[in-house]
């Protein structure tokens, strides 16, 4: 009988041969491209045959991936804008990581807004506002894009009472009447209603 052997591989890296029985497997290795020839060698009553293939795997240009996902945020009401590093957020194999183009959206701008400049994400936090919102931040690299989405959450912070209408100065005859003013509208809250304030 014949025995079939996977004698000859010359490029283990790009792929690997294993032969069981009559089925050759050709096992591709990950973002490996190039040619290796493989050979397979018949022995029988002592005597061999081998038979040599060519394999090329042609590149194929992989979608950048997250490779540190940024990690969620929490604030208060009316805190300051911060700004987070995209940096070392997304990676291609295939592309010097600089060529990256980053971009990001909020699913709430009315609470907090989200915008790209370089390799820094700019969250401003919208005046007296609270809740939560996502933002999705994506790297775009040889038209082919990757998302990472983290949550903002901002939580309620009871703002004083301001004045809205100031009391106008008033002046007065000696001896003159009483003269009532009116405070109804003096003090405003945006946090509750107005006939609380005392």
């Amino acid at each position: 009988s014949i025995v079939k052997t996977s004698h000859a591989n010359t490029n283990p890296e790009l792929v690997t041969a294993t032969l069981v029985g009559d089925d050759l497997t050709l096992d591709f290795q990950p973002n490996q491209f190039g040619t290796a020839t493989i050979t397979v060698r018949g022995t029988s009553s002592g005597k061999t045959a081998d038979d040599s293939f060519e394999v090329t795997v042609a590149p194929v240009d992989d979608a950048p991936v997250v490779t540190n996902v940024i990690s969620d945020v929490f604030a208060d009401e009316d805190d300051p804008d911060i700004v987070l590093s995209l940096t070392n957020v997304f990676n291609d194999i295939d592309d010097d990581n600089a060529s990256i183009t980053k971009a990001a959206t909020s699913s709430d701008a009315s609470l907090v807004t989200a915008a790209v400049n370089g390799n820094g994400l700019t969250l401003d936090f919208q005046a007296n506002q609270s809740g939560t919102a996502t933002i999705t931040v994506t790297g775009t690299s040889n038209g082919q894009s990757v998302s990472d989405v983290l949550t903002v959450t901002v939580s309620a912070v009871d703002d004083a009472p301001v004045v809205a209408n100031a009391i106008s100065d008033l002046s007065a005859a000696e001896d003159a009447a009483e003269d009532a003013i009116d405070l109804a509208n003096v003090f405003t809250d945006i946090d509750d209603a107005n006939a609380s304030i005392t």
